[in-house]
């Protein structure tokens, strides 16, 4: 059984991806790991008061919440698919290739930006496109 990887983080590029990544994997009898991942926020303040960031269980707590809420709003269980969430910590275009290693495909959303943007690809798919182990699908999200 091949894997197919989708990155997500809660855009309607991401949203998409998941969708489509979703109805591959059911047509290739695939395991689908629904990646999200994260990186320690990073806090400025002038203010004398202290507020310490989360600790790393809660954000991996967070992040894997989302994940399957964005899961579940795809109706992915109604498919029946075989399916991994996992919540990587570091940047996001570095983690996704990481994961591509082993993969049939690597799924990722664009930045869906409009006017001139439109024809740029966001900085997290242009890194997989570049870098990917495996062949790169880009979603854009609906219009």
């Amino acid at each position: 059984m091949g894997t197919i990887v989708v990155g997500i983080d809660g855009s309607d590029g991401s949203k998409g991806a998941l969708s489509w990544a979703a109805n591959e994997a059911k047509l290739r009898d695939c395991l689908l790991r629904v990646a999200y991942c994260w990186q320690y926020p990073i806090y400025v303040t002038s203010e004398p008061i202290y507020m310490p960031p989360p600790d790393k269980e809660t954000i991996i707590e967070s992040a894997r919440a989302t994940a399957q809420r964005m899961i579940d709003e795809a109706e992915i269980p109604s498919l029946a698919l075989k399916v991994s969430v996992e919540t990587p910590q570091g940047r996001p275009g570095q983690e996704l290739v990481a994961m591509s290693t082993d993969s049939e495909m690597l799924v990722v959303g664009s930045r869906g930006a409009g006017s001139l943007r439109e024809m740029l690809l966001g900085s997290v798919s242009n890194y997989c496109v570049h870098h990917s182990h495996c062949p790169v699908v880009i979603v854009r999200p609906a219009e």
